[in-house]
């Protein structure tokens, strides 16, 4: 399977100048993540553009976005999912429920061509919706901790520790104990390291 790069967006084409705008976005965060030399303050920017928009709009362009890239286009997916993160909208929790509750497709390249591995970016693109989930939580969306807490018993071993330490941390920042809310099996978890 080859990786494709730089699907150009065509999800966001039909949607007028908030197309536009989405598409700015992921140019720069693919510029972020990439050789191409974009500035961080770049970034920004179409972040805040995307924020003149409401929220709903935004978060359907992007969710087209992510129902339409083909699967092996994994940097522009990923773009997808970074974008919804850091713009921290409300409305983007029903993607990462969508996200994280899509089926990881089995390896694609063969004999797991180290160190490239198919499985690896799908559990990425999840680890990613997480973190948005993360920050949702943190300004007290409660659909977002409902989430978390709901994939802290996901078949994938690393999408699961990403939901359990984000309760953990979360639950740290706001004097909660998390433990009632994390399955006996995956307690060890909570601890950290060292």
């Amino acid at each position: 399977m080859v990786m494709e790069y730089g699907q150009r967006w065509g999800f966001a084409a039909d949607s007028g100048r908030l197309g536009a705008a989405v598409g700015e976005a992921m140019r720069a965060v693919e510029a972020l993540s990439d050789t191409v030399e974009c500035t961080v303050e770049g970034y920004q920017q179409a972040l805040e553009t995307l924020h003149r928009y409401p929220d709903d709009e935004v978060t359907a362009v992007l969710r087209r976005g992510w129902e339409t890239l083909p699967e092996s286009a994994y940097p522009d997916r990923w773009g997808v999912v970074q974008v919804l993160t850091d713009l921290q909208i409300t409305s983007a929790t029903e993607v990462f429920e969508t996200i994280l509750t899509t089926p990881i497709p089995p390896e694609r390249t063969p004999e797991y061509a180290y160190p490239y591995s198919t499985v690896g970016e799908e559990i990425t693109l999840r680890t990613t919706a997480v973190e948005g989930l993360t920050r949702l939580a943190a300004e007290d969306d409660p659909g977002a901790v409902e989430l978390l807490i709901r994939h802290v018993t996901d078949d994938d071993r690393s999408i699961q520790t990403a939901c359990v330490r984000a309760l953990r941390d979360l639950g740290e920042d706001a004097g909660v104990d998390v433990s009632p809310l994390v399955p006996d099996d995956v307690q060890e978890l909570l601890r950290r390291p060292g």
